[in-house]
């Protein structure tokens, strides 16, 4: 026998009174068995209380003795102390070694969290997903065997809870929690009861995991007020952690956001390092710069202790992947805390243990029990987010310390998330932007006598939360989601802009329109004064000889007509006028007047030349270079923008991998294979027009399968260069399609909007090959990207000579993680400067092959004798910074080597010189208060290197309307991403029926049909908040609108708007009624006289006062939480006066002046309704998510009605339920019976507290004749809707096929401008009971929204057909007058009784 080695661990048997570390001692068998063998260990301050006995050791065997040894205080972490092994036998036979161990400490505890991540949607479709998997062959042969339905999973673990005591699990997202709550009403008392027993944490805080980098920060806000309305307002849950697994990055004011909702934690898996964590990319967490627990820190100074998931998300599910008995799990088990526990911030460590759509680990309470008998050290428990979070708190209470403050950019992760699928983008943010206009507007309009569309507003806000799913907006899903995304987003547009239409439409029937010929109402809904351009279409029911436009003081105002249409005797019957509207007020409104005149104003017309400019700008186009720009220059600066030889616009395509080699991925990623090729290397056709308001340059070109004509916009008093870029043909497949400008900002640094904020970002590198270097570093930008300066340091040389060094990303290296870091680290975020806080001594921010990002600059808080990084650096650079630093407690040490030599792909920029450090010595208050005005003052003494780089003192932006793409290059040149055709899985994947494809056939994640790009640069001296890029991407997305209305007195138009907002740094972004009762199934009525909740955030990180009014005056205001719960009272002196920090958010209540309302009539009900109340098809059927609809009914379903089984062959018995969510509910259940069938049951009369249900048994007798039946229970809700469940009744055999047929003709595929046509559905019921469903018309956007070429209405309609009978289904398409020429699609989705049926795509086509 011989001891072959011994190992300590950090394991502990005994008591926790009285622990005893494990050492493993390896025993190798000699030549004859031996038995009762004991090993101990003895050494200098280490004993063997109770040596291990081995009961047998057979020849040539190695066995491992787990020896609990005790060592002597005080016991240090990591302290090596010498022993001897001794392995000893009755008879005599020994064996010793002499070895090392290193001491553990007591304490630790793994909590294994279950869970499972739920997409309602991805590659597989809402219903398949949430209910059908098994039965839908497409998905099934994909369907792992630990996977299940979402109603399938919830039931699962709460099973599991109900046989084991010791289980605990987390549910999150409203897409599943309220699909289960209302078809399984009998499973509520045990899920309420599991969350008192804390067994059950409702965990996430948002409807569902948003992709918030990409979305609105409204979007957001709304997410966070569904998610935990419904979680804790119906389920009775507490969450208090955003749960956001899987998404693809975070947007910067996610966590203060969350925090102001209540929310106390977070915990996720990607984000400040690449999507699988650094241990799948390097093999090693601990080159983590910081703790996998720290508080994650907005721009407003807000966070949230949070917990990054560096083994991901599924790290605990290698349990149930990999091992086949209890032993083998609890050794992965410890593996995986060995892994994470040296990067924990404390003594705790969390474990996920769960995947995608995951039954229970059939071994998390096996090991949490087994693995407790055996060791008192660490523990492995099966517990809670809420537990880990409380255990981390407590320690680090008990330590006196706090979690490492961090507000680095948790982007990009995945950064084909962007582009795949652009018109997701393109959709979400004109439905946004339809929305919030909607609500601002209504909510006036209902102050003024309307009443407010509650129920319309809340179902718009409930689709873009679904569609801000990590899985949807981010165009990573496959062909069939992304057509019923498209219809979500559609119907989400036109809910708000039928609100908004009508909203304005009562606004102009209140105001004094009086005087001559139509009046047009024009509005603001932006929180200041404004010009803008805009456009009214008009038609005359009696010809007009001609119209010219004037303003409320008689003014001519020029104008642009286009779209004329002429009566056959002459005159005009409709026309579009294109004019800039001035100084239209504050969330209000001014009158034009359109009145007769000789002619119309001119359209556009021939000008000469290559050049086209207005007050602000002037370019030149080159056609010799495909007619992109090669000036463009500022007209009040005079600045040339476009660096000498670049170009401005100009269409650069690339090719892209299928997938990634290393990672086999491709729709979420990008993957360029090189740099590419761009129109400006082939001339192209360029001319000029000009008109009434302006002047722009069309260009006409190709770029290999593509058509492009591309316009340059520059309307008279607009400071803005506009550019509409219309592309057709076909890109392929596999390629990018990105818009490049080569622009002169010398020092500049990428910057770009964020939600509610600005921040830094690093450049990228486009043109490398994702094969060897995937980080290409694009990033989402909200509403616009530029060339700028976040925060500077401004050099004073000792001869008064300035200049300035751009900050964009840092690293912030400290000895101290306590409130100087935190301020230090706060006070740059809110000037747009995000970093990572990193000690001396640890692992430093910038190597692209873990790091997500790269800083551009190093901060080092503390001279050379505390901070031993500054003592690195001033080592490494002349001795003269260190005798500044010194002198003026401050220095700046410039890198080493230009940026250019160190920025390149999978660039490490660690070294001490690699990139310009900033070192202050002490005065970390003064650091904060410089940082006030975004400039950092250091002086350079005489001969010490200033920056390689000054800033130049000058700004660009551009302005992207649904475009968030972007990466900027080194050298300056900046790319919107347009476009691109990702072939990789799920690509082409349709798992309803038929595959559907575009009408040549091609994926429709290939975009193979028309687009038009919307962007636009500005400029200015100074940086962004200098040169108003906020104000300009506000006001480029939120146009003015106008609208025609009667002749009328009425109450003159607010020279101050309606609502106004100031100092100019504050904004507003929301303006609605007071609560969200929808939220919580309560009753949405809303009337703003009794609160209007303003939500406001300061723009430019300067601290300010907000001051508030409104039109109607301000009795009392407060401050909320971002719920609008709680308030802290705030001071009125004609306005509410609110203090707001650097990049603050704020939601205000205020409480309009009484009686200064009017009231506007309503032929029907008295007052102006403004939007619906209702689904458009009745009776709305309760599964919507069989239908792919996304979320609730209009309504928000607070009373559920369902039968089951939903199918029977031939007569059976039925449960009916009847289930109440957040209100009372009491009626009587109907029956639809069809001829033939007989149902008898007990009375169906319900009365029911929030919360309850009831239940009935059904008997269904069946005919002998054979066929198909459909048996509905319907309910009526508090809107007057009938809600209704069927369940299918088959008699004799089952026919082929469905019993409804579905078939589609087109009159007028091919369409010239100003046609129309129409797309039929015919239906066909064979079976023998009425079918009653919606008829869902879906197309691209382009097909809809502002200016699209050709409109495609009704977007919806609901269809009844008679047994045997057939009915059509009509749907018109318009093509506008004005219509370019382009090809797109439409289908139909046919929706019945939970049957899908999707028709082919049909080609819409408009030619000139």
């Amino acid at each position: 026998m011989r001891i072959a080695a011994i190992e300590s661990t950090d394991l502990f048997a005994g008591s926790t009174s009285h622990p005893r570390q494990i050492v493993r001692v390896t025993l190798t068998g000699a030549d004859s068995p031996l038995t009762e063998i004991r090993v101990s260990l003895t050494g200098p301050a280490v004993s063997t209380p109770e040596p291990t006995v081995v009961t047998r050791l057979d020849p040539g065997e190695t066995l491992v003795a787990e020896v609990g040894v005790r060592l002597a205080e005080p016991v240090t972490e990591g302290a090596v102390r010498r022993v001897t092994a001794v392995a000893e036998t009755p008879g005599e036979d020994r064996a010793t070694l002499d070895g090392e161990i290193v001491a553990a400490v007591t304490g630790w505890t793994m909590w294994m969290v279950s869970h499972f991540h739920y997409d309602p949607v991805w590659w597989n479709s809402q219903a398949g997903f949430t209910a059908t998997y098994y039965d839908l062959p497409a998905a099934e042969e994909r369907r792992p065997s630990t996977v299940r339905t979402a109603l399938d999973l919830v039931r699962a673990h709460l099973d599991a809870a109900r046989r084991d005591e010791d289980y605990k699990f987390v549910l999150a997202e409203v897409d599943y929690l309220k699909p289960y709550w209302d078809v399984f009403p009998e499973d509520r008392a045990d899920l309420r009861r599991f969350l008192d027993e804390d067994r059950i944490e409702i965990v996430g805080g948002n409807y569902n995991e948003p992709n918030t980098n990409l979305t609105h920060p409204e979007s957001t806000i709304r997410n966070a007020v569904y998610g935990i309305g419904y979680q804790r307002d119906v389920v009775g849950g507490d969450p208090r952690s955003a749960w956001m697994l899987d998404v693809f990055g975070h947007d910067p004011a996610y966590p203060g956001l969350m925090a102001d909702a209540g929310l106390t934690s977070s915990a996720w898996a990607r984000g400040p390092f690449h999507m699988w964590g650094p241990n799948r990319h390097v093999g090693d967490n601990e080159r983590m710069q910081f703790p996998a627990e720290f508080e994650w820190i907005s721009p407003s100074g807000r966070g949230l202790l949070t917990a990054y998931m560096a083994n991901h998300y599924s790290a605990g599910w290698v349990m149930e992947e990999q091992a086949r008995t209890l032993e083998e799990a609890t050794e992965l088990a410890y593996g995986q805390f060995s892994e994470l526990r040296p990067v924990a911030a404390t003594r705790n460590v969390l474990l996920p243990v769960g995947g995608d759509h995951v039954i229970p680990s059939r071994w998390s309470t096996e090991v949490h029990r087994d693995w407790n008998k055996r060791y008192v050290w660490p523990r492995f428990v099966v517990g809670l987010p809420k537990e880990f979070f409380a255990a981390v708190r407590e320690e680090l209470g008990e330590r006196r310390a706090v979690p490492v403050p961090q507000t680095r950019d948790m982007n990009p992760v995945y950064t084909g998330k962007d582009v795949s699928y652009i018109d997701t983008k393109q959709a979400q943010r004109v439905a946004e932007v339809a929305v919030l206009d909607a609500e601002r507007l209504a909510t006036l309009a209902a102050l003024t006598g309307a009443t407010y569309p509650a129920e319309a507003v809340d179902k718009a806000w409930r689709l873009l939360a679904y569609g801000a799913h990590h899985d949807a907006i981010t165009g990573s899903e496959s062909d069939q989601v992304y057509v019923d995304l498209l219809a979500g987003w559609r119907e989400a547009y036109e809910l708000g802009d039928t609100v908004r239409a009508a909203a304005l439409d009562h606004l102009a029937a209140r105001a004094d329109t009086t005087g001559p010929g139509r009046p047009v109402i024009v509005a603001n809904t932006l929180s200041w004064a404004r010009d803008g351009i805009t456009t009214v279409r008009l038609t005359f029911e009696e010809p007009r000889p001609g119209l010219r436009l004037v303003d409320d003081a008689g003014e001519p105002v020029p104008c642009l007509a286009e779209g004329v249409r002429t009566a056959a005797g002459g005159g005009v019957e409709e026309v579009t006028l294109t004019f800039l509207a001035r100084a239209v007020p504050s969330l209000g409104y001014r009158v034009y007047h359109v009145v007769d005149a000789d002619d119309l104003p001119s359209g556009w017309t021939p000008a000469d030349g290559a050049e086209a400019g207005n007050a602000a700008f002037a370019v030149t186009a080159d056609p010799a270079r495909g007619g992109a720009l090669t000036s463009i220059r500022d007209l009040r600066t005079g600045d040339e923008l476009i660096r000498p030889g670049g170009l401005g616009g100009e269409l650069y395509l690339q090719e892209e991998h299928p997938t990634h080699p290393t990672w086999g991925e491709g729709p979420w990623h990008l993957l360029p294979a090189g740099p590419g090729h761009g129109t400006g290397a082939r001339p192209a056709s360029v001319r000029v027009e000009e008109c009434p308001v302006g002047r722009r340059i069309v260009t006409e070109t190709t770029l290999d399968g593509l058509t492009i004509t591309g316009e340059v916009l520059l309307w008279d008093g607009v400071d803005r260069v506009d550019f509409r870029t219309h592309v057709g043909g076909s890109i392929g497949q596999d390629h990018l399609l990105r818009v490049g400008f080569d622009l002169d900002v010398p020092g500049g640094r990428p910057v770009a909007e964020v939600g509610f904020a600005a921040i830094g970002r690093p450049f990228g590198f486009p043109d490398a090959d994702a094969a060897e270097s995937l980080w290409t570093l694009d990033n989402p930008a909200h509403t616009w990207t530029a060339l700028s300066a976040t925060v500077r340091v401004a050099l004073t040389g000792d001869d008064g000579s300035r200049e300035e060094h751009a900050v964009g990303v840092a690293e912030v290296i400290g000895t101290d993680e306590g409130e100087p870091a935190r301020a230090v680290l706060t006070a740059l975020a809110a000037q747009g400067v995000t970093a990572t806080f990193g000690r001396p001594d640890g692992p430093r921010y910038g190597a692209l092959d873990v790091d997500s990002n790269l800083p551009d600059a190093r901060i080092v808080l503390g001279g050379p004798e505390e901070n031993a990084f500054a003592a690195e650096v001033l080592a490494a650079a002349d001795p003269a910074y260190a005798a500044a630093l010194a002198e003026h407690g401050r220095v700046f040490v410039p890198a080493a080597r230009p940026l250019a030599e160190i920025w390149v792909p999978d660039a490490d920029v660690r070294g001490v010189r690699d990139l310009p450090v900033l070192i202050v010595a002490g005065d970390v208050a003064g650091l904060c208060a410089d940082l006030g005005d975004a400039t950092i003052d250091v002086r350079r003494p005489a001969g010490l290197d200033g920056s390689d780089a000054p800033y130049a003192g000058r700004s660009v932006a551009l302005l992207n309307a649904g475009l968030p793409g972007t990466v900027t290059t080194p050298e300056g040149r900046v790319y919107l991403n347009l476009m691109r055709s990702c072939s990789t899985w799920p690509s082409g994947v349709w798992v309803d029926g038929p595959l559907r494809t575009a009408p040549d056939g091609s994926s429709l994640s290939w975009q193979h049909w028309n687009h038009t790009f919307g962007y636009s640069l500005t400029a200015g001296a100074g940086d962004w908040r200098a040169a108003g890029f906020v104000r300009a991407g506000q006001e480029y997305n939120h146009e003015v609108l106008a609208r025609p209305t009667a002749a009328h007195s009425g109450v003159p138009a607010p020279r101050d708007g309606l609502v106004t907002v100031e100092p100019a740094n504050v904004l507003l972004s929301a303006l609605k009624p007071a609560g969200d009762p929808l939220a919580a199934a309560l009753p949405g009525d809303a009337d703003p006289a009794d609160g209007v909740t303003v939500r406001v955030y300061e723009a430019a990180g300067r601290p300010a006062t907000a001051r508030i009014g409104l039109f109607t005056g301000v009795t009392d205001a407060s401050r909320t939480d971002l719920l609008e719960s709680g308030g802290q009272a705030a001071p009125v002196d004609g306005t509410a006066e609110i203090p707001l920090g650097a990049a603050d958010v704020a939601t205000v209540r205020l409480r309009p002046a009484p009686g200064t309302a009017t009231e506007a009539a309503d032929t029907v009900t008295g007052v102006t309704v403004l939007g619906p109340h209702a689904e458009p098809a009745q009776p709305v059927f309760g599964r919507y998510w069989l239908h792919n609809k996304g979320p609730a009914p209009v309504g928000n379903l607070p009373v559920a009605v369902h039968l089951s089984p939903q199918r029977l062959d031939g007569p059976g018995r039925v449960r009916l339920t009847v289930a109440a969510s957040g209100r009372e509910a009491s009626g009587r259940v109907e029956l639809d019976v069809p001829d033939g069938l007989t149902v008898t049951g007990p009375a169906l009369d319900y009365r029911l507290a929030p919360g309850e249900f009831a239940e009935y048994e059904l008997t269904v007798d069946a005919p002998d004749t054979a066929g198909t039946y459909f048996v509905g229970a319907r309910i009526r809700d508090d809107l007057g809707q009938l809600i209704e469940d069927v369940v299918t009744v088959q008699v004799g055999a089952a026919p082929a096929g469905e019993p409804l047929r579905v078939e589609t003709t087109s009159s007028a595929a091919l369409l010239r401008p100003g046609d129309d046509g129409e797309i039929a559905v015919r239906l066909r019921n064979s079976a023998a009971a009425p079918i009653r469903g919606e008829a869902q018309l879906i197309s691209p956007y382009g097909t809809w929204g502002p200016g699209a070429d050709v409109l495609i209405t009704p977007w919806t309609a609901g269809f009844e057909v008679a047994p045997g009978a057939e009915t059509v289904v009509p749907f018109r398409l318009h093509a506008a007058r004005a219509a370019r020429p382009g090809s797109w699609w439409a289908l139909v989705r046919v929706t019945y009784f939970g049957r899908l049926h999707y028709t082919e795509t049909l080609p819409v086509e408009i030619t000139l």
